[in-house]
């Protein structure tokens, strides 16, 4: 909202035009208000207002005065001159500091509101241009410093700071980059009116800090998708106190551009433009160094930070790329969480967080690969761009929606497809196994982990193409091969067992048992009568 400040000697003067400002239609609020040329001074330094409504004649300094004096310290102060005198003097002084509007006493409500309505245009116009202004005002040297390529380039200490502005060359140079302590993506950080917010906030500031506002700033956005907020400082004494203050002031405009809370980090003190790129990186790396239970921090390059421990999860690994290749989207994500738990403890780093998400998007790359398929094909976005977005990610929440809601259903879905395809070799390549192995200790798990692939996915496929369940495919074939055995052989029932993979006799009589609805040495007694039947048909035919 702007900001009123009414300046009068007369108490009745100033409550009437407070009783007839439209302060909620114009959405304006008070300052405040004086009685005298003094106060006034002081009050408006200290407020900073929008607009200013003066009285020309009051007792000490009177509205001459303190015109000349506002229209030196605060040129976009809007003055609107009320005086109850049509004199000529005053006239010309309001003229010659050029005031927005001149009124005479008595003033009314309609024409105070008018005029108030047309300051509003005005500073809304003013705003409008600034903005503009400021969409190019760090087009220059702070996007060269923000420039890697410029960097590779082999641009050094003399390019940068000849591309410095002059004042800012032997002074003492710092960084400090800005950053939500979570990754919003509806907030909108790439916009002029978040800096000029900043910049307005320093230069309210700037006669208090760094010896008495000697320094200067340069703000600018960040490249990419980083949502950072970068500012570059340059004084002559960058004492630690006041940078405390205003890696405050930082924080202060991200929250109010929507994020919940937000950290800075600073650089150390560089004396020379070429190592502000070196002043960048270090800024950057005090925010990876946050730890994730930590928040609304002003982080320091050169402070030793707390230990961060995080031990990266092997095995959680190996079962989250097990369930995406069974291509259940629900088990891979139930992995996924159980990796997640292992790297985004509180006492783990944002770093540490991102280079563990990173690991496993490039683990499931692999796995693809081993496939012959593309992940960018599969998943959209190329290894490459998914690292610059996962680097963004400083919190546990927005590294999960990049893996729940595009990694995962897409991988997951690419093994679908796979499977269905593939899913009769697989079958067929078991059976096979089987055939061929049907005397050695089989299992799903060992059968499963020699084709590379999940034993619940082979077990669904498996059953869906041939009606049975592994186990209960191999005891088929087991015992028919033990029949075989018992009608052409004197082997003994023991043997037979052994032979077709039952080291426990008893378990393979009981399991034959069940299977033909009679016992080992029934059946082989009902083989033998028929071998005799059989014998005894020629006999009688000749």
């Amino acid at each position: 909202m702007r900001r009123v400040l009414i300046v009068d000697d007369e108490k009745w003067i100033r409550r009437g035009l407070i009783q007839s400002i439209a302060w909620g239609e114009l959405q304006l609020e008070l300052a405040g208000e004086a009685e005298n040329g003094d106060d006034a001074y002081a009050v408006t330094m200290a407020e900073q207002p929008d607009v200013l409504f003066l009285d020309m004649r009051m007792p000490g300094m009177d509205g001459k005065q303190l015109l000349g004096l506002l229209s030196q310290e605060l040129p976009e102060l809007l003055v609107i001159v009320i005086s109850g005198y049509s004199d000529f003097e005053y006239t010309k002084e309001a003229i010659r500091h050029k005031v927005f509007d001149y009124l005479l006493k008595p003033v009314r409500k309609e024409e105070l509101n008018t005029v108030l309505a047309k300051a509003c245009k005005e500073l809304q116009q003013r705003e409008h241009n600034r903005r503009a202004a400021l969409q190019h005002r760090d087009a220059g040297w702070v996007r060269a410093l923000l420039d890697s390529s410029a960097e590779e380039a082999g641009a050094g200490a003399t390019d940068m700071t000849k591309s410095m502005p002059p004042e800012w060359v032997g002074k003492e140079l710092m960084v400090l980059i800005g950053q939500s302590d979570v990754f919003l993506e509806a907030v909108d950080l790439d916009s002029a009116c978040l800096l000029s917010c900043l910049r307005e906030q320093l230069d309210r500031v700037k006669p208090l800090l760094f010896g008495h506002g000697s320094w200067a700033f340069e703000v600018s956005l960040m490249n990419g998708v980083t949502r950072k907020l970068l500012l570059v400082l340059s004084g002559s004494r960058l004492g630690r106190n006041d940078l405390q203050r205003v890696g405050g002031i930082l924080q202060n405009v991200l929250k109010q551009a929507g994020c919940p809370s937000a950290s800075v980090g600073l650089s150390t003190i560089k004396q020379e433009g070429g190592q502000l790129r070196g002043a960048v990186r270090e800024a950057e790396q005090a925010l990876k160094d946050r730890l994730l239970g930590q928040s609304d921090l002003v982080l320091e390059a050169e402070h030793k930070r707390a230990a961060s421990t995080s031990i990266y999860p092997g095995e959680q690994e190996r079962a989250f790329l097990l369930a995406l290749q069974s291509g259940n989207c629900t088990a891979a994500e139930r992995e996924f969480y159980e990796f997640l738990s292992k790297i985004s403890m509180d006492t783990v780093s944002v770093e540490q967080l991102q280079r563990s998400s990173l690991l496993l998007m490039y683990a499931v790359e692999k796995q693809l690969q081993a496939k012959g398929a593309d992940f960018g094909h599969i998943c959209g976005k190329s290894p490459p761009v998914y690292t610059e977005i996962l680097d963004a990610r400083n919190d546990k929440d927005s590294v999960t929606a990049i893996f729940t809601e595009e990694l995962i259903p897409a991988v997951t879905g690419f093994y679908n497809r796979l499977g269905e395809k593939q899913a009769g070799k697989v079958v067929e390549e078991m059976k096979r196994q089987v055939e061929a192995y049907y005397d050695q200790a089989l299992s799903l798990q060992g059968i499963a982990q020699s084709c590379y692939m999940n034993p619940d996915y082979v077990s669904r496929i498996f059953k869906k193409a041939t009606g049975k369940s592994f186990i209960d495919y191999l005891t088929d074939v087991r015992i028919g091969k033990s029949k075989e055995l018992m009608k052409s052989s004197t082997y003994k029932n023991y043997e037979i067992a052994q032979m077709v993979g039952y080291e426990d006799y008893r378990y393979f009589s009981r399991i034959f048992k069940k299977r033909l609805g009679m016992t080992i040495g029934e059946y082989r007694n009902s083989v033998r009568h028929a071998d005799l039947q059989g014998r005894e048909e020629p006999c009688r035919n000749i």
